[in-house]
């Protein structure tokens, strides 16, 4: 199934159409065997009925290897259904959970910023297995009680009309339970929405564990862990009392059909053994019918999960303010791209615009003072450049590593060539790095643990460089990257990075408070908060000794 073709925003009706036609010959080939499955099953209760009568009388004899057939006959057409519905759910939760994934990555961060980790997990995992289970299970548990109702009905007619009616208390206690736990969809949303409250408290405590050490900040934590812990244990407890009051009711149809079928078969003398019959059809209608109980709880719980996913699905196709500014002042047309030669920006800085440019080619440090506004013109950068077309590798200040080989998280999922492995072990010898194992190979197989615990902060980041580098951009933008990096390694890797092909003849904006760093730059843009930029130009200029520039005020600090 072509994800590309997995249309999420047309609702779901549309999407379930769409699953069907992608799917159409398991769909059908699971009616079949439904209908196969309940036509066998209906012939159960003639059969215990003629054995019932051969046992009454004393007389003649019965087939046993019948019953081995049907069963057998029920057995298979009934997995078959089985396998047929739930092999297309799996393909539709992988397909959604790719298709939904795919829209995060490729959309601005800011349109999902007000997700939390544990919240983009819910959707991604929990209530996208509850969409599963709507198509696979509860599609199939429907089709397996209209079946039901098609198939039994008119067999239980043609032996005896009036005990059709002894069935209704059985379908009615079923529509009611369907009505009760309809009446909780509400509920089930709330438990969803704060299960993914208390999933994101957990990933952020045991993120927190690796760096933050006082410790006595613990108790507060607990506080509000146990208050969305409490909420939603209340939301699924109030989820969960309508159908833990109705599901007797289902027990209660059951007894009321058998009494009144009783009656039918007293009142019509239709014999004792009649009443096998009639109980096996009970049978063969509860197992079903048993189902509609699940099935009620499914389509509540996968509604609530599809409005969760709906409102992601909104959030990420919805352009911010932010983005439609730099779309507005940052054109992306032919003509606008001959003129991008002069690599000029357009960003919003401070609520105010703010235009500046950078030579392709070269290094350009951006200073200022700290909360002046430097990350935020980077990131928008990086923005611009994408939009552009323009392949751009951004290191923001907090590393990006995933639980994981160091390899895969260098080449993230690419197959690197002998060369390209050569190239990555050598830049990760030149930044340090290679000392994590004693060999090429141990360190690339080496496991850097959830979001890089097994790293410190300095280590993470230059790995986070290193994979930079190897992903073949053209524009590097790199938030103080050498922060966690001393002096005399900082001037080896630059150095050396002058002269590889990784940063040769390509463009490189970064951010720093160090003068060591901005040396190492052909250009640099001073920024202040709330002005904007308040001196530019080569560095080698404005840093000179008899300068009077702020930047070379700004660093006199540090080069004394």
């Amino acid at each position: 199934m072509d994800l590309m073709k997995l249309r999420l925003e047309d609702g779901l009706g549309k999407v379930l159409l769409q699953q069907f036609l992608n799917f159409w010959p398991y769909y059908v080939g699971a009616l079949v065997m439904l209908y196969l499955t309940h036509s066998i099953s209906s012939e159960l209760p003639f059969m215990a009925k003629e054995l019932a009568d051969l046992v009454k009388d004393k007389s003649g004899s019965i087939d046993t290897s019948l019953f081995f057939w049907v069963a057998l006959g029920i057995i298979t057409f009934r997995t078959s259904s089985r396998l047929l519905f739930f092999y297309p759910a799996r393909v539709f939760e992988k397909n959604m959970r790719m298709d939904i994934l795919k829209r995060i990555e490729n959309s601005a961060p800011q349109r999902y910023q007000n997700y939390s980790s544990g919240q983009l997990f819910q959707v991604l995992y929990t209530d996208i297995e509850q969409m599963r289970a709507f198509v696979g299970f509860a599609l199939l548990q429907l089709g397996n009680v209209t079946f039901a109702l098609f198939v039994l009905i008119p067999k239980i007619y043609q032996f005896s009309p009036s005990l059709v009616w002894a069935i209704i208390p059985m379908l009615a206690s079923s529509l009611l339970f369907i009505f009760f736990v309809g009446k909780t969809r509400h509920h089930h949303r709330k438990a969803l929405d704060y299960q993914g409250d208390v999933q994101n408290y957990i990933m952020e405590v045991y993120e927190g564990k690796k760096t933050i050490k006082n410790y006595h900040a613990e108790e507060s934590f607990l506080s509000l862990f146990k208050d969305k812990s409490f909420k939603e244990l209340l939301s699924s407890y109030k989820a969960g009392v309508a159908i833990s009051f109705s599901v007797p009711l289902i027990p209660l149809g059951v007894g009321l059909s058998f009494i009144w079928g009783s009656y039918v078969i007293f009142s019509e003398g239709l014999g004792a053994t009649s009443l096998v019959l009639f109980s096996g059809f009970a049978f063969l209608f509860l197992e079903p019918l048993h189902f509609i109980s699940w099935i009620g709880i499914v389509f509540v719980s996968s509604f609530a999960a599809w409005g969760r996913i709906g409102e992601l699905l909104g959030d990420l196709k919805k352009e911010t303010d932010e983005e439609v500014f730099l779309k507005k002042e940052n054109p992306s047309g032919e003509t606008e791209r001959k003129l991008w030669e002069e690599g000029s920006f357009s960003v919003k800085f401070w609520e105010e615009k703010l235009s500046f440019s950078v030579d392709k080619g070269k290094w350009t440090s951006l200073i200022g003072n700290t909360g002046c506004g430097k990350s935020v013109v980077l990131f928008q950068a990086a923005h611009i450049l994408r939009n552009k077309g323009e392949k751009v590798s951004l290191v923001a200040q907090s590393p990006y590593i995933y639980n994981d080989t160091l390899l895969a998280n260098i080449f993230l999922g690419k197959k690197p060539s002998e060369n390209e492995l050569q190239e990555g072990f050598d830049l990760l010898t030149l930044f340090g790095l290679d000392f994590l194992a004693p060999t090429r190979e141990e360190l690339f197989q080496l496991k850097v643990g959830e979001h890089g615990k097994r790293l410190s902060g300095g280590q993470a980041k230059r790995l986070c460089l290193v994979r930079s580098l190897l992903s073949g951009a053209d524009w590097f933008i790199w938030d103080d990257p050498f922060s966690s990096i001393d002096v005399l390694l900082e001037k080896e890797i630059v150095e050396k990075l002058k002269v590889l092909g990784s940063l040769k003849k390509k463009t490189l904006i970064l951010s720093t408070h160090r003068i060591s760093t901005v040396r190492f730059c052909d250009e640099l843009l001073f920024f202040e908060k709330e002005k904007g930029i308040i001196e530019g130009g080569e560095t080698e200029r404005l840093l000179h000794l008899g300068s009077k520039s702020k930047t070379y005020e700004y660093f006199e600090k540090q080069m004394v």
